[in-house]
């Protein structure tokens, strides 16, 4: 039996898995966009969220940042209950939020043929600690480079 994909606008969607989550279950979405990238790609990878607590620096998150306007990103920095995310893709720009706008954390990100990876492993915590490190212009040309090798079109 084959696994049936289903296309829905991000509100409808991403509210449903908002409230899914605060539940207790775990839901795993394709992603989209380019804004995760290295580690993530749209189209491509899924991943498996679940409601975990508490919310660390390093994890990444679907997070409300807006009333339905979600986003998959990364958390930068923790204060009180104020959350500040980054895309790893995203050169500049931060979004925010509260903590109770975070409906959950990536715990495991999937590609077909691969086994999953936990994004919240010590391996790949430095991965991506390196790749925050690289100066802007690195992180630049690696992704313009990497986006036409991959043939990434947004």
């Amino acid at each position: 039996m084959s696994a049936t994909r289903i296309t829905l606008p991000n509100e409808v969607m991403l509210g449903s898995v908002k409230e899914l989550l605060a539940e207790g279950n775990s839901v795993v979405i394709m992603t989209k966009g380019l804004s995760m990238l290295p580690f993530i790609e749209g189209k491509r990878d899924s991943v498996l969220l679940r409601r975990l607590s508490p919310v660390c620096v390093g994890d990444i998150v679907l997070a409300e940042i807006g009333p339905g306007h979600y986003v998959l990103h990364r958390v930068i920095s923790v204060e009180g209950e104020n959350v500040t995310l980054r895309g790893d893709g995203n050169l500049r720009g931060e979004e925010h939020c509260s903590l109770q706008a975070v409906a959950g954390t990536v715990t495991a990100i999937q590609r077909e043929g691969r086994a999953d990876v936990d994004p919240r492993s010590a391996r790949q915590m430095r991965r991506w600690r390196r790749w925050a490190s690289f100066p802007y212009a690195v992180r630049r040309y690696y992704l313009a480079i990497y986006r036409r090798i991959k043939r990434i079109t947004i």
